[in-house]
């Protein structure tokens, strides 16, 4: 509308090129008097059509106008009221309040909403921990429980090893890791049941579950077993033989 200085005019067209709200809110405000001047619009009456025709179409020659005496003419210039410049210009600062506002709450809610996913994971684990110790008490507990401890088979490591639970009336078997050391880098521990003299994999071994030991792990089902054990392999898909047996113990 004209109402700013140059200065000021630089300014919200850089506003514009910084902020896409900015310009998009320029725009609707440019469409907003668009719509208002279209909408109190005030249509002319039919005679002004023909006044105007009659006049452009009449023979009466064209006045003739002294050029120097019209440069001595001023034209009038009337000035906008400094009071809508003003106004203007505080709408203008009003709007980019809010966006900064609007910016701010919006992050704010971005974090709360990471805060509450971080609060629903922790509780998760917070709920798998639980129910992990609730099993290993049923476990333990069981007075159908066979309870076979697998020893280290090297000497001088010989405190580690797992302690094996065996349900002879459903042929459930567990397993409690707590003894075994964090595997090395790059390999997994994997449980065996020595079964008619051939070893059978019962599965990878889970010894930390976001980053708390593992007490009780259920493994593969088996019938008659003579002894199980427990090897270091490579990490990866389970094996079909031991790579090397860490410990061993006997069942019968």
């Amino acid at each position: 509308m004209g109402l700013t200085s140059a200065a000021e005019t630089a300014e919200v067209a850089a506003w514009a090129k910084q902020y896409n709200e900015v310009a998009t809110e320029i725009e609707a405000i440019q469409s907003g008097l668009e719509r208002y001047a279209q909408t109190h619009a005030v249509a002319p009456a039919a005679s002004v059509k023909e006044k105007l025709f009659t006049a452009i179409n009449t023979n009466v020659a064209a006045p003739v106008v002294n050029i120097k005496a019209a440069e001595k003419t001023r034209a009038k210039v009337y000035a906008i009221s400094p009071a809508w410049k003003y106004a203007a210009a505080a709408s203008v600062i009003l709007l980019i309040g809010s966006l900064i506002l609007n910016y701010s709450y919006y992050n704010k809610y971005q974090s709360a909403n990471k805060e509450l996913a971080s609060s629903q994971t922790e509780l998760q684990q917070q709920i798998a921990s639980a129910q992990s110790m609730d099993t290993a008490i049923r476990v333990m507990g069981d007075m159908k429980a066979t309870q076979v401890v697998a020893k280290s088979i090297d000497t001088t490591n010989a405190d580690m090893g797992a302690r094996i639970y065996w349900m002879k009336n459903t042929n459930e078997v567990y397993i409690d890791p707590a003894n075994l050391p964090k595997a090395p880098e790059g390999k997994q521990y994997e449980f065996w049941a020595i079964v008619e003299g051939a070893p059978v994999n019962g599965g990878v071994i889970t010894t930390e579950l976001n980053g708390k030991k593992v007490h009780v792990q259920k493994m593969k089902s088996f019938g008659k077993v003579q002894a199980f054990a427990i090897s270091l392999e490579d990490a990866g898909p389970a094996k079909v033989k031991p790579d090397k047996v860490m410990a061993v113990g006997s069942s019968i």
